[in-house]
C-alpha cells in the first residue's frame, strides 16, 4: 500500500480487505476497512443484538480526523465485525466517549507519524461480568472481550474516525498494540482501592481510561522480597527508556499483584509508590529546557505516574510510556 492514494469518503479502495456492510449501515458506509485478520460478517440480527435496545442513530461521538458520526448502529456492526461479545459493547461505547474528549486529543493521535497506539483499561466491579480478564495474558493472546474491544475500537477509528493506514494514518512504523490494546484492573488481586477513585468516580462505578501509548516495556524482578530493591530494580529497569519519554506527559505502569503485595507488605500505597516513581525514575535531570534554565521532569506529578494491578502471577510488571500530545480520559460505563 502506498501512502499517496486519495481519500474518498469511506468507500477507499485499498489493498487491505473490505466487507460490504450496505445492507446495514448504508451506501455511505459500505466497504468497511478491516485490520488484516478474518472477520465476522454482521447480519442485521447481529447488529440489534449488539445494541440491545439502544437507539441505533444516537450519536456517540464525532471522531476525527474526518469527524464522522459514531452512531450506536454504525458501532454495533464494526463490533460484531470484530467479534465483541454482546455484553462488551457497553465498554466500546464508553471507551469511543473517551477518546473523542477535547483532552485525549484524537485528531493528533490519529494523524501523528509517531507510533501511538489507544490503550483502553476497564476498572471496576462490572468488568468481569462482562466478561473482561485481568490474570495471565491480559493483553493477549486468549481474552476474547479484552482483544476484540481493543479491535473493535481500531476499526471505528479507522472506518468512522478515517485513519485509514497510508492515508491519514501516517505512523511510521505502527505495531501491535495499534490492533489491540485492552485489558482489566485485577481488583481482585490488589492490595490497594480500586483505580478509578483515583480517577473521582465512585467505588461501584465500572470505568474506562483511554491512553495514548506508544510502547510496552517489561520491568522483571522475581526475587525481591522487600520494597527497596524492588522499587530500585524497577526504577532502573524504567530509567533506561527515560529518553524516549516525552515530557510533561502521562506515564502507565502496569504492576502485577506479586510486584503489589511486596510494595503493600512494606507499608506503600498507591500514591507512595506513584511518588516514589515520579520522584526517582521520571526527573529528566539531564534535559534543561533553554527558555527557563530549569531541569524538565518526564511527569509533572505523582498523580501523572497512572498505576494499576493487573496480570497473572510472576514478577514481571510493565511501563507504558504515553505520548505527551494527549492526557488519558475517564469514562463511566453506563
Amino acid at each position: 500500500m502506498t501512502g499517496d492514494a486519495t481519500y474518498k469518503s469511506f468507500d477507499i479502495p485499498l489493498e487491505l480487505e473490505t466487507v460490504d456492510l450496505g445492507d446495514i449501515l448504508g451506501a455511505s458506509h459500505r466497504n468497511v476497512m478491516t485490520d488484516g485478520l478474518p472477520v465476522v460478517k454482521p447480519s442485521r440480527a447481529d447488529v440489534e443484538a449488539m445494541l440491545a435496545g439502544r437507539g441505533r442513530n444516537v450519536i456517540v461521538a464525532a471522531l476525527p480526523p474526518v469527524m464522522g458520526e459514531c452512531t450506536h448502529e454504525r458501532l454495533a456492526a464494526l463490533a460484531v465485525l470484530a467479534g465483541c461479545p454482546v455484553s462488551c459493547f457497553p465498554v466500546l461505547v464508553a471507551a469511543v466517549q473517551a477518546v473523542a474528549r477535547d483532552e485525549f486529543n484524537l485528531l493528533a493521535v490519529q494523524t501523528t507519524t509517531g507510533n501511538v497506539a489507544v490503550a483502553v483499561l476497564v476498572s471496576g466491579p462490572g468488568a468481569p461480568a462482562m466478561g473482561l480478564h485481568a490474570g495471565s495474558n491480559g493483553l493477549g493472546p486468549g481474552p476474547r472481550a479484552n482483544v476484540t474491544i481493543g479491535r473493535a475500537l481500531r476499526l471505528a477509528l479507522m472506518n468512522i474516525g478515517g485513519a485509514i493506514p497510508g492515508l491519514l494514518d501516517v505512523s511510521c512504523l505502527g505495531w501491535p498494540g495499534k490492533l489491540s490494546f485492552c485489558t482489566a484492573e485485577h481488583t481482585a488481586a490488589s492490595p490497594w482501592p480500586p483505580f478509578h477513585l483515583d480517577r473521582g468516580f465512585r467505588a461501584d462505578a465500572t470505568v474506562v481510561t483511554a491512553a495514548a501509548a506508544y510502547g510496552f516495556i517489561e520491568t522483571a524482578d522475581a526475587v525481591s522480597t522487600t520494597v527497596e530493591p524492588l522499587l530500585s530494580n524497577l526504577c532502573e529497569m524504567m530509567g533506561a527508556v527515560r529518553a524516549s519519554g516525552s515530557r510533561g506527559s502521562q506515564v502507565l505502569v502496569l504492576l502485577t499483584p506479586q510486584h503489589a503485595h511486596t510494595l503493600a507488605q512494606g507499608g506503600l500505597g498507591r500514591h507512595d509508590v506513584q511518588a516514589y516513581l515520579h520522584e526517582r525514575i521520571f526527573a529528566l535531570d539531564r534535559h534543561v529546557d533553554a527558555a527557563t534554565g530549569k531541569a524538565v521532569r518526564m511527569v509533572s506529578t505523582p498523580e501523572d505516574v497512572l498505576l494499576v494491578v493487573t496480570g497473572g502471577n510472576g514478577g514481571k510488571s510493565a511501563f507504558v510510556p504515553l505520548w505527551s500530545g494527549s492526557r488519558a480520559v475517564s469514562v463511566a460505563v453506563s
